[in-house]
């Protein structure tokens, strides 16, 4: 039997109203008996070549809509564990490129630094391409300090 993904949970994954859970799912989008994701209406495909490797952005595959269902829902379930309620003003969504901050990771392998975000749940530092979350000016400034070597 087929399920409709009803909210995303809070790492992400897609939730069905039975409690199945499914990598990458958005509202909307089916999961299948042999837990296939058919996406729906409010699914996109994420501009970011990296996505999902990169754990710098882990919800490019929902619309801005569900974005922000998922934001509210984070809040309103923290305020409810803490017995809370207060009314919430729907959020402010960033556009592409203008985030000012970061947090990057940096290692250095023989003798090079590599900079850049690291896979989810790992230390593997992704060699970062393009960035859809950081201000140009911001991303430009990982090209010549990923290409710098130790001592110089």
């Amino acid at each position: 039997m087929s399920d409709v993904i009803v909210r995303v949970a809070a790492r992400g994954d897609g939730v069905t109203a039975d409690g199945r859970h499914a990598a990458f799912a958005a509202p909307g989008d089916t999961l299948t008996p042999d837990n296939l994701v058919i996406p729906g209406p409010r699914h996109q495909t994420p501009p970011c070549r990296h996505f999902p490797v990169c754990g710098g952005c882990q919800l490019q595959h929902l619309d801005d809509a569900s974005y922000a269902d998922f934001l509210t829902d984070r809040i309103s379930g923290a305020l409810a564990a803490q017995g809370l309620t207060a009314p919430l003003r729907p959020p402010s969504l960033s556009p592409d490129r203008t985030r000012r901050r970061a947090a990057l990771h940096a290692e250095v392998k023989g003798g090079a630094v590599r900079l850049g975000f690291s896979e989810p749940a790992s230390h593997a530092i992704v060699d970062v391409q393009e960035c859809w979350i950081l201000t140009p000016a911001l991303f430009a400034v990982l090209a010549p300090c990923a290409n710098c070597s130790r001592g110089h």
